[in-house]
């Protein structure tokens, strides 16, 4: 778990097999590609699949230095295919927190955190009942914005 001991920490999360919703996955992969854990000092990358609430209850039961977390995933906050949103901690943890199909207890998890959280939304389309390998593009292209955000954020921190 040398995740554990990093200062930032990055988690994708989706499930690939519902199309859009491997975007967190295929960003976590994307960046590993490009091996942007070189690039930046105490930067994990993580794909956690479709369980990121158990993932941040491992992490909050831990001793971690994490001081900032980017959580990427694909959401339906009723906007355009593709399109981004940014999250902070608070609006998380809020009851206003807006759903994604791995959120049942991220707002719970978010509270116990002490670090900086963002989530990264991407408007996607994710049907649960139709399993599917093919991402949409407009989500597909979304992943240069995502990284730019990702990037600008990381930046600031150092």
């Amino acid at each position: 778990m040398e995740y554990l001991i990093k200062e930032t920490l990055i988690l994708g999360c989706g499930n690939p097999l519902f199309g859009d919703d491997g975007f967190g996955p295929e960003f976590v992969r994307k960046l590993k590609d490009e091996k942007i854990e070189d690039k930046f000092n105490n930067l994990a990358v993580i794909d956690c699949g479709s369980g990121i609430s158990p993932f941040l209850n491992l992490i909050n039961s831990s001793r971690h230095k994490i001081k900032n977390l980017f959580i990427i995933d694909c959401g339906d906050f009723k906007g355009k295919l593709g399109e981004v949103l940014v999250l902070d901690g608070k609006e998380i943890a809020s009851e206003d927190f807006i759903k994604s199909s791995h959120s049942m207890n991220v707002p719970y998890e978010i509270n116990r955190f002490s670090s900086n959280i963002k989530l990264v939304l991407v408007q996607g389309n994710v049907d649960p009942n139709v399993m599917g390998l093919e991402m949409n593009e407009e989500v597909r292209n979304a992943m240069a914005k995502v990284q730019n955000i990702i990037t600008g954020f990381m930046e600031e921190s150092q």
